[in-house]
């Protein structure tokens, strides 16, 4: 009979939108924290102002601060390094190879990788560092 002209007001609930922002914030702050070399390895090299980049075909050794050896993304034994360095060597005789220790690492170790590429014929070495400003 009656009807009623009283229209029932529609309303936005903002509070699932407030949860979405939320996470969303958290998941970024939390996401870029996690940052790492793109080899997987957290380096800190020493600087050098005469620091200069390499052009030639590198076969890359890192030494990170506790003294484990890694070639590519993967921990190696000082003696399996040196191997692989050799065989790398055989096939590229313009090979140079760099050692990227980190600056608390023992210089026993850089010694050590040093010696042993030189005791296999190796005997183009080269230190990695970062350019002093940068």
């Amino acid at each position: 009979m009656f009807k009623t002209t009283l229209k029932k007001k529609s309303s936005i609930n903002i509070i699932p939108m407030i949860d979405v922002i939320f996470f969303l914030l958290v998941f970024f702050m939390l996401f870029t924290t996690f940052r790492t070399t793109p080899e997987g390895i957290d380096m800190q090299l020493p600087k050098a102002v005469t620091a200069t980049e390499q052009t030639s075909e590198n076969f890359i050794v890192q030494i990170d601060s506790d003294g484990n050896y890694y070639y590519g993304d993967q921990s190696l034994a000082l003696n399996q390094i040196i191997s692989e360095a050799e065989v790398a060597n055989q096939e590229n005789a313009n090979l140079t190879i760099v050692i990227s220790a980190d600056r608390n690492t023992r210089y026993e170790n850089v010694i050590s990788l040093m010696d042993g590429m030189r005791n296999v014929g190796i005997t183009r070495l080269a230190l990695a560092a970062d350019k002093e400003g940068s």
